[in-house]
């Protein structure tokens, strides 16, 4: 399996924490969002990880070279960092900078996420399809990813608009080796007919529209956080120097 973290945002909700440095370089208890992010794909033992960097892209690569030569986590994972220039567009074009270099089913990743280690116990297993991870321990609002489920647990439909609802995305998704000709026509066809502004997560809502919609996988229970603004930012540090929230 390959990973790829998408990490080219500029993270303008931030504020004045990205006034000189891209979103993945902002610190939450003292490391980089995208070291955490690093740590977290280290625990899945992927064969590559492909770091799509975009806003500040050299101060990335600055970073990432620095990080592998002195986090032990790091040092031996394969990373590999992909430019997008067009990184003020949807971040489906993210993905689409990794696609040539992707021979392998693949897990997507966001650098403003942060997972407990346990979470990686729920996302290593084989995925049979397109999956999407959800959880049920959130109160969703307006900014939130929402999912109504199928009774048979695929996805009906999946955006932040939705009324009715019965999950939240995580910000991960899974497609395996023998979903990607259908993954990847998905997201050409949502490119060409929506425009480059559009995000990951409407290949998951036009597979949903089809026979075969992602399935679901569920980490409720285990607890993440997401950085998109300085509130979240300092409620991630306080979460994360409790000790118990890396420890489980």
């Amino acid at each position: 399996m390959q990973v790829v973290l998408l990490a080219a945002g500029l993270g303008s909700r931030l504020g004045a924490l990205t006034k000189d440095i891209p979103k993945a370089l902002v610190a939450v208890a003292g490391k980089p969002l995208m070291f955490h992010a690093l740590e977290f794909a280290a625990r899945l033992r992927p064969a590559q990880v492909l770091v799509v960097g975009g806003y500040g892209f050299f101060q990335v690569a600055r970073a990432l070279e620095q990080g592998q030569s002195s986090n032990p986590a790091l040092a031996a994972l394969p990373i590999e960092l992909v430019e997008n220039t067009s990184f003020r567009d949807g971040n489906l074009i993210s993905l689409m900078a990794a696609r040539p270099r992707l021979s392998d089913g693949f897990l997507l990743l966001n650098v403003d996420h942060i997972y407990r280690p346990s979470i990686a116990e729920v996302v290593a297993p084989d995925a049979a399809d397109v999956t999407a991870f959800i959880d049920t321990d959130r109160n969703l609002g307006a900014d939130d990813m929402k999912v109504e489920r199928r009774p048979d647990g695929r996805i009906r439909r999946i955006a932040k608009t939705l009324t009715k609802f019965d999950a939240g995305y995580v910000g991960m998704t899974r497609v395996p080796f023998s979903a990607l000709p259908r993954y990847w026509q998905t997201a050409d066809a949502a490119l060409a007919e929506e425009g480059r502004a559009i995000h990951v997560e409407r290949v998951l809502g036009r597979l949903a529209e089809g026979d075969a919609a992602p399935l679901c996988r569920d980490i409720s229970g285990h607890g993440w956080l997401e950085v998109d603004t300085a509130d979240e930012r300092a409620a991630a540090e306080r979460a994360l120097l409790a000790p118990p929230f890396m420890n489980s």
